[in-house]
C-alpha cells in the first residue's frame, strides 16, 4: 500500500512527461515486508524480460499426476491396435466382433453421425430400433455397420440381415448404446446405412399425385406427412429447400420408415419445380388462412365440396402443404398461376381451433382427392363400357 500511495502522489504532483516519468524510482516487493528500492536496474530487467539462453540448456520434462501417468498406455506411436477376432453366433450363424466398453470404433462412428451436416456430406444415415432397420433392409438400403448388445436381437433380424452380407456387426455394451442413443431408452439396436438416393416404390395403383412440402421445420410433422403419402400411395414427395431433413432421426421415427418406401426429392428450389412436374398438371394449395388466399387472388374452396376438373386419366395433381408456423411461401402461389385448373383448398374447422396439424390437414386433403379421382375413373370406365355395347 505504501508503494501505491507514493506512486500516486508522485503522479499527481508532477506533470505527465517523459522526463518526469523517468525520474520515478523502482521498488520491488519482498514477501512479508514493505517494498524495497531497486538498486540494480539491469538485473531487474533481466529477471523481467529473460536472460540469454545458453547452448547447453536442456528443458526439463513437465511433471504429471500419477493418475494421469498410469492412465496412459505404454505403446509405441507407430504400433497398431490389435485386430479383434470374429465371433460366430451359434443360433443365427452371424459373425460379429466383440468390443469393449467405450471402444474407439464406437466413438469414431458415432461422432461422425452426431452432426446432420456430416451425415449429409458423408452420405450416411443413423437408424435406431428393429422396425426401422428392418424397413431399411427390406428396401435394399445398403447397411455399413450394426451395433447390438444382445445376440437375441439378431434373431429377430435374421432374414433381413441376409441382404446385408457386407455389413460389419459389432457387439457392444448396453451402456455404450445408451450413451450414443438419441432416445431416452435405447432399443438395443443401432445401425449405420448409406443415405438412400433413388427409392423405388413397390406399391400398386400409385395415384398421379405429388406432394410438395414447404416450410415444414418440425421433423415429426415431415415424417408423418411422408408416411401419409406412402400410405395413399402418392407418386413422390418433393421437399423444398428450407424444410427439415426428411432423413433426420426424428423424421424417421415420425414416418415409421416410410422414407424407404416412396421416392423423395430434396432439397428442391422453386425455380426447378416446372422441370420436375409433368406439363399436364394442376396445383392445389392447402391454405388454412382464407384472408391470405384471397389476398393472392385465389379464394379458397371447401375441400369436400369442390369438383375435380375432368382432364383425363393422364392428368397430374400437385398438393402444396406448408408448416404450421410459417404456412406456404409466396413462391407456391407463383407456381399455382403457371397451371390451369388450380386452386386453394380450405378445410373448414371450428372457430375455437386455429388450425390443424400439418399431417392431419394433408391426410384430409389427400384422401378426399383420392376419393374424387376414384369416382371420376369409375364414371369414365362406365361410359367407355356403355359405348362399347
Amino acid at each position: 500500500m505504501q508503494f501505491f500511495r507514493r506512486f500516486s502522489s508522485e503522479i499527481l504532483s508532477r506533470s505527465f512527461n517523459p522526463a518526469a516519468y523517468s525520474s520515478f524510482r523502482l521498488h520491488s516487493s519482498v514477501a512479508g515486508g514493505c517494498p524495497n528500492e531497486v538498486e540494480n536496474v539491469e538485473k531487474l530487467e533481466e529477471d523481467l524480460f529473460g536472460r540469454e539462453v545458453g547452448r547447453d540448456w536442456v528443458e526439463k520434462s513437465t511433471k504429471r499426476f500419477r493418475s494421469y501417468k498410469h492412465a496412459q498406455k505404454k505403446a509405441k506411436p507407430d504400433e497398431k491396435s490389435p485386430k479383434i477376432e470374429l465371433k460366430t453366433d451359434k443360433k443365427t450363424n452371424l459373425s460379429y466382433r466383440d468390443l469393449a466398453y467405450r471402444d474407439p470404433t464406437i466413438r469414431d462412428a458415432m461422432m461422425l453421425l452426431r452432426s446432420g451436416k456430416k451425415q449429409k456430406n458423408e452420405g450416411l444415415l443413423l437408424v435406431e430400433g428393429r422396425r426401422l432397420i428392418e424397413e431399411a433392409l427390406k428396401a435394399n438400403i445398403q447397411m455399413e455397420k450394426l451395433f447390438f448388445s444382445r445376440p437375441e436381437e439378431l434373431e429377430e433380424l435374421l432374414e433381413p440381415l441376409k441382404r446385408a452380407s457386407k455389413a460389419e456387426l459389432f457387439r457392444i455394451t448396453y451402456r455404450d448404446l445408451q450413451l450414443w442413443s438419441q432416445l431416452t431408452t435405447s432399443p438395443g439396436l443401432l445401425a449405420i446405412f448409406q443415405r438412400p438416393k433413388n427409392v423405388v416404390s413397390k406399391a400398386q395403383n400409385i395415384l398421379p399425385i405429388s406432394v410438395i412440402c414447404d416450410n415444414i421445420r418440425e421433423p415429426n410433422n415431415l415424417g408423418s406427412a411422408i408416411r401419409i403419402c406412402a400410405a395413399l400411395p402418392c407418386r413422390e414427395v418433393i421437399v423444398m429447400k428450407g424444410c427439415t431433413d426428411p432423413f433426420d432421426a426424428k423424421s424417421l421415427r415420425g414416418g415409421a420408415g416410410a422414407q424407404f418406401q416412396i421416392p423423395i426429392r430434396y432439397p428442391v428450389n422453386w425455380e426447378d419445380l416446372p422441370d420436375i412436374l409433368p406439363p399436364e398438371n394442376s396445383v392445389f394449395i392447402s391454405e388454412s388462412s382464407v384472408k391470405k388466399a384471397t389476398t393472392n387472388a385465389h379464394p379458397p374452396l371447401d375441400v369436400a365440396e369442390f369438383s375435380l376438373p375432368n382432364l383425363g386419366t393422364d392428368h397430374h395433381f400437385s398438393v402444396v402443404i406448408g408448416g404450421e408456423t410459417h404456412g406456404v411461401s409466396p413462391e407456391a402461389y407463383k407456381l399455382l398461376r403457371l397451371y390451369e385448373s388450380s386452386s386453394c383448398l380450405h378445410i373448414p374447422i371450428s372457430e375455437a381451433v386455429e388450425s390443424l396439424n400439418t399431417a392431419s390437414a394433408l391426410a384430409v386433403i389427400l384422401f378426399e382427392l383420392r376419393r374424387k379421382i376414384i369416382v371420376q375413373r369409375k364414371a369414365e370406365n362406365s361410359v367407355e363400357s356403355s359405348d362399347e355395347e
